[in-house]
Formats: C-alpha cells, sequence, structure tokens
C-alpha cells in the first residue's frame, strides 16, 4: 500500500530530479556575463576629422566600469572582465561590427553571457547608449536596449551608461512578472471506504487547482501558464517530475507547483504541495498539511490556506525570478 511517507517526501520529488538537495529556497545562481569595453560610434559631422581622442577613451572606461560595478552590485550576475580578451575584433574596439562575434569570445572566456555597450555620437553635444546581451553558447540576442537620444559633451556618457543599466536591465528585471504552472493535483484513497466518492474528488480537485491560479495570479506579480496535457492526466501520479518540468519550462513558466493528497479516513486528508523552480530544478516552497477533507467547505479553507502560505512567500519567489532574469532562450 502506498504511503503519505512516500508519496508525498520531498526526497521523491528530488530523486526524481536526480538531485539531493533539502528543499530550501535557494537562488538560482549568477550568470557569468563578459561585459567588454564600451565602444565608440561616431556619426557626428567632424567625425571624419577629428578622431577618438583621450578624453573619448577615458570616458568609455568609465562608462565601462560604471555598467560592470552595477551588474556585479546587484548579485545576479558574475562579472568577468571582456578586456581579457585576446581578439582582433575585440583588441580594435570593433566587437560592435563583427556579427554578433563577442558572444563566441565570451564562450571562450568561460562566460554564460556577453555584453557589448556602445555609445554612439550624434553631434559633439549629443549621444545615446546601447547594451547588446548574446548568450555565450548559441549566439542568440538576449536583450538589447538603448537610451533616449541625451544632451552631453563625452564627460555625461558614464551617466548615460547608469541609467541604462539601472533602468533597462536590472529594474526591468525586477518588475516583470513571474510565470506559474500549476500540475493536477494526485489524489490517492486508502480510506477503505465503500461509497465510491471519486467524482466529488475530481470535483473538489479541479476547484482545489482552479483557486490555485486565480487567487495566485491576484496580485499581478504571479501569471499562470498552461501546461499541455490532456485533461486528468497531468499530475505527479501521471507523469514523472521531469516531464511535468518539460513542459512546465514549453509553457514559458518559471514554477511549477505540484500537490498530492491522499485520503486516510473519512475526514482525514494528507496533502504534500511543493514549488518547483523549473530552470534551476529545485524545491523553492514546500507544505505538508492534514485537513478534514469530507465536503466542499473544507476544501476551500485548506486551499484558502495553501494559498496564504505561497502569498506569503511571493516576495522571496519574485525576488528568485529577478535573480534569474534575463536568461537565455
Amino acid at each position: 500500500m502506498r504511503s503519505i511517507a512516500t508519496i508525498l517526501a520531498p526526497a521523491i520529488v528530488l530523486a526524481t530530479l536526480a538531485t539531493a538537495e533539502a528543499a530550501e529556497t535557494a537562488a538560482p545562481p549568477p550568470i557569468k556575463i563578459a561585459v567588454f569595453p564600451f565602444e565608440l560610434e561616431d556619426f557626428s559631422a567632424a567625425a571624419a576629422y577629428v578622431p577618438p581622442d583621450d578624453i573619448d577613451r577615458e570616458q568609455l572606461r568609465l562608462s565601462t566600469e560604471e555598467a560592470r560595478r552595477l551588474i556585479a552590485a546587484s548579485g545576479r550576475y558574475n562579472i568577468i572582465n571582456g578586456s581579457a580578451a585576446n581578439d582582433p575584433a575585440a583588441n580594435a574596439g570593433r566587437l560592435r561590427d563583427c556579427d554578433g562575434c563577442e558572444a563566441s569570445i565570451a564562450a571562450g572566456l568561460g562566460a554564460d553571457q556577453s555584453m557589448i555597450g556602445i555609445v554612439t555620437r550624434i553631434t559633439r553635444t549629443e549621444y545615446a547608449v546601447t547594451f547588446k546581451i548574446r548568450d555565450a553558447r548559441s549566439g542568440a540576442i538576449v536583450a538589447v536596449e538603448q537610451t533616449d537620444l541625451r544632451m552631453g559633451a563625452n564627460v555625461a556618457w558614464s551617466r548615460g551608461a547608469r541609467w541604462l543599466i539601472q533602468n533597462r536591465l536590472l529594474d526591468r528585471a525586477q518588475d516583470k512578472p513571474l510565470f506559474f504552472a500549476v500540475a493536477e493535483i494526485e489524489y490517492i484513497d486508502t480510506s477503505g471506504e465503500v461509497i465510491d466518492q471519486s467524482a466529488d474528488h475530481l470535483r473538489r480537485r479541479r476547484t482545489f487547482e482552479a483557486s490555485l491560479r486565480t487567487d495566485l495570479a491576484a496580485s499581478g506579480k504571479l501569471r499562470s501558464a498552461d501546461l499541455d496535457c490532456p485533461p486528468n492526466a497531468c499530475s505527479v501520479g501521471d507523469l514523472t517530475a521531469a516531464q511535468l518540468l518539460g513542459k512546465a519550462q514549453a509553457a514559458g513558466a518559471d514554477l511549477l507547483l505540484i500537490g498530492s493528497v491522499q485520503k486516510m479516513s473519512t475526514l482525514v486528508q494528507w496533502a504534500k504541495f511543493d514549488i518547483i523552480d523549473v530552470k534551476a530544478r529545485k524545491v523553492v516552497f514546500e507544505r505538508l498539511v492534514s485537513f478534514r477533507g469530507d465536503n466542499d467547505e473544507a476544501w476551500r479553507r485548506a486551499a484558502a490556506f495553501i494559498i496564504r502560505q505561497i502569498s506569503d512567500r511571493e516576495a522571496e519567489l519574485t525576488r528568485l525570478a529577478a535573480t534569474a532574469l534575463p536568461r537565455s532562450p
């Protein structure tokens, strides 16, 4: 006979995921990003006659250092110094024109992502700043952002870089909503009751799942993502945790909520709920609860309790997503 200890223990989920870590909240590891020196793209009327000077080069250096400082201070990234690259395009300050070659250079430095920064001088007193982030393995663009046209001579470039990194990379990632997927709740009846209550059990589980999706998304910080599963075949009892995680990833979910309920007697139900970080394959939330389960109201109260427990951790779960963004596709 299957028991609540073997069916619902987090160790079973973690074993399925091939990890032996305890079910504690853990932020994904920082992204290793190679930040290359900022480059100057001069479209001003004087560009053909006035080459970049020492002041331009110093302001590019300050812009690079400011970008690296802010990115490192966020805790979401480990900075790899792109200046260490021994590559002709990098040495010439022409990565912006090498058709994404900075990605492979970053991969050679052991980075997950590459970032180049470009100061575009429109006139001697007007400029814009751009950053471009690529996945180091595939070369795919992860993020591209640019400031509006800004007024100021070269001494203002680092201010533009600071604004861009803070407002278009770091703050925007924090504001991005977290997508979660709710798997169907597995149900095991070991009560030995003669009366068949499977229809009531199914209806109550579907109502429980709908409450999870609706109420957790009410704040706007969490959004529901639908798993591509046939009806009544999408629980941890129907699919392995790895299969469910694959479906969650395909749905664009950051988190997967799985649950199991075991009916021990007419009144007593045990329930176990886990939230798994889809990318990190780690349990970041777990609750084991018992509740009276012989009527609809008891199930509604149980759902409300679990929703409150998760909502109390909403800020922490959102922080986990902010730490992981932007991730490579």
